[in-house]
This record gives C-alpha cells, sequence and structure tokens, in this order.
C-alpha cells in the first residue's frame, strides 16, 4: 500500500477510541526516541486506524518534512502496543494476510505462517529470542527453524546467559547449543501463536536452568 491510501482507511477501519489513541501515540513516541530509531525525528502521526477483524493491530500514516511518508504498524500484547513494523513496505511477516489485507498494506517475502512472543512483540520465524524479559540476560540466537507454521517447529539454536558474576552490569556471557521446539499453536485473534517454547540443553548449561527449560508463552 503506498501511505497516502490511508487516507481511505476511515471508511473501513474503526476509529480509535481516546484510550486507544493516547497508547497507541506513546507507542509511537517511544519508538521515535529509542536509541537508532529508524523513524524521523520530525515523524508526526497524520491519521491512526484500527482493524475491525482484529482489533489487536492498528496501522497509523506518519509525515515528516525531512523523510516524506511513512507507515506503522502496531500489534496490542500484553496490554501494551508494541510497533511492530515501519517504514514505507513491509514483509508479509509483519501480520496476518488477512491483518494486512484489510489494512490495505502492500507486502513483499518474507511471508508470515505462524509468530511466537518475543518479550512482548510477536516475531515471525525468528532468528533470535529474548528470554529474560526483564534484563535480556538470556536469550536465544543464531536459531535455525524446521517446520515454522506447522503444529510444532523444531530447530538448534545456541542459547546466551549472562553469568551475574559479582553482579549482572559486571558479568559475562556464555554460550551454550541447544535444541529448541515451539509448540501448543493456539490463535491470538487472528494470529497464529506458539504458547510453549522448550529448549533443550544436551551438555553445559547455565546454573540455575534445567536441562529442559519450559517457557509458556502469551499474547
Amino acid at each position: 500500500m503506498r501511505p497516502l491510501a490511508l487516507a481511505a482507511l476511515s471508511l473501513v477501519l474503526a476509529a480509535p477510541s481516546p484510550a486507544q489513541r493516547h497508547a497507541l501515540e506513546q507507542a509511537f513516541a517511544g519508538y521515535l526516541h529509542m536509541p537508532g530509531s529508524p523513524a524521523a525525528k520530525d515523524d508526526r502521526i497524520v491519521s491512526i486506524a484500527v482493524s475491525k477483524r482484529d482489533a489487536r493491530y492498528a496501522v497509523a500514516l506518519l509525515d515528516s518534512r525531512t523523510a516524506g511518508r511513512a507507515e506503522m504498524l502496531f500489534h496490542l500484547s500484553h496490554a501494551t502496543w508494541w510497533v511492530i513494523a515501519f517504514g514505507s513496505s513491509f514483509g508479509c511477516n509483519a501480520a496476518p494476510a488477512a491483518v494486512l489485507s484489510e489494512l490495505r498494506i502492500g507486502c513483499g517475502p518474507p511471508d508470515g505462517r505462524a509468530w511466537i512472543d518475543d518479550c512482548g512483540p510477536i516475531v515471525s520465524e525468528p532468528a533470535s529470542l529474548v528470554l529474560a524479559c526483564a534484563d535480556a540476560n538470556y536469550s536465544l540466537e543464531r536459531i535455525v527453524w524446521h517446520g515454522w507454521g506447522g503444529p510444532a517447529a523444531s530447530g538448534t539454536a545456541t542459547a546466551r546467559a549472562n553469568d551475574c558474576k559479582p553482579y549482572c552490569a559486571a558479568g559475562r556471557f556464555h554460550s551454550y547449543p541447544v535444541t529448541v521446539r515451539a509448540d501448543a499453536l493456539t490463535r491470538c485473534g487472528l494470529t497464529p501463536t506458539y504458547a510453549r517454547l522448550t529448549i533443550v540443553y544436551a551438555g553445559a548449561r547455565p546454573p540455575g536452568i534445567g536441562a529442559r527449560d519450559v517457557h509458556a508463552l502469551g499474547c
């Protein structure tokens, strides 16, 4: 979708409630001011529309004197709006096809078949995942998935964990080879979402982590 087409969205999409608009504007401001943000500092919101098919999704048209027009796609998870895509074009893995079609967002590969929680934002077939949401001291990197989008997806990865010695800010990260499995495929609105992630250590593992580390995930 070209950005100018968003002006017509109010005819087919829901306008945000005052509370929704405030929360979406806060999410936009957080994205705008985060370190390394790709958004232009003079970006401003022209309009916002919420999906009628799945009210967890919203799209905003932005305008900037320095960078021109762009779009921002939001998803609501864990009672927070997250920016999941930004720019003049999106990948088709940003949201389910039905949502992108309703929002009139054109996209290109890769396609999305299922999503998983990444400490708030949902992502499709991610190469990395944060497991310790409070401090990012435990994560998966270099994930290679097989069967993504089916009832269960498996793969290999590298787990990275901070030993927090003598304390976390001064600790060292250590890497461990693992296998992973995402299953319990469910629906978060229109979004097929894996609700469980299992990490298996065949050898060494971080202190305090079991050989089979199971995470229940939300959306």
